[in-house]
């Protein structure tokens, strides 16, 4: 019953869109899986991807705002079975 915790996962600007975030995180997910975690956890700026991992199945736990520009720091989770 192991933990992902996904940090540091960037995409640059130019290749975003054409799914190269969205294969590397089901390989992440796969291999995982494979190492007996359960679970993912990811942080993220609501500047940055918190729509991508929504996309992915990952739900929102936890928020801390910022205090500047209305942006906050989000937590999101998703089971891995």
């Amino acid at each position: 019953m192991g933990l992902l915790f996904l940090d540091m996962f960037f995409v640059p600007g130019h290749l975003r869109g054409k799914s190269y975030g969205t294969r590397l995180l089901a390989l992440v997910e796969v291999e995982a899986r494979r190492r007996g975690c359960s679970r993912a956890v990811v942080e993220t700026s609501s500047f940055q991807a918190p729509r991508f991992y929504a996309r992915h199945d990952y739900e929102e736990f936890g928020r801390v705002e910022f205090g500047i520009g209305g942006h906050a720091r989000i937590f999101l989770r998703k089971h891995l079975e």
